[in-house]
């Protein structure tokens, strides 16, 4: 049997279940903000230290509309991408790929990265990334 829990971290309200010491969320359940660096995108934290006790990795849920995406970066954590519905233009470094719907991406810590919806569709796909950074969600 589950309860139903709320959290009020991130500046919004997450609901969850709790399954013994598991957390169920759902994408709908969570407020999406556009975070810095980022255009046109729909980005839902699902699994953070900001949101529960989790301490190794960030699991985020992102929804980015043709042309928009993340500026060039890069940052000490490790990550990757899944990409679920539509295409993604990966550059990494000066290297550039055009992804679509089932591809997963591993980008090491340290390496310059950045992404931009292609292909006319919503790219809708899921970010892990470990540790995660203490100042963000």
């Amino acid at each position: 049997m589950s309860k139903k829990h709320r959290f009020e971290k991130l500046r919004n309200r997450v609901t969850m279940d709790r399954i013994s010491e598991a957390c169920v969320i759902r994408v709908e359940d969570v407020k999406g903000i556009c975070p810095p660096n980022y255009e046109k995108t729909d980005s839902r934290p699902l699994i953070s230290p900001r949101i529960m006790d989790v301490k190794n990795f960030v699991m985020v849920y992102e929804e980015v509309e043709e042309g928009g995406g993340v500026t060039m970066h890069e940052h000490e954590a490790e990550h990757g991408y899944f990409i679920i519905e539509g295409k993604m233009l990966l550059r990494i470094g000066k290297e550039e790929k055009e992804l679509e719907a089932g591809t997963a991406i591993y980008v090491p810590s340290g390496v310059p990265h950045c992404f931009k919806a292609v292909g006319g569709d919503k790219l809708r796909l899921i970010m892990i990334y470990s540790p995660p950074d203490k100042n963000k969600g």
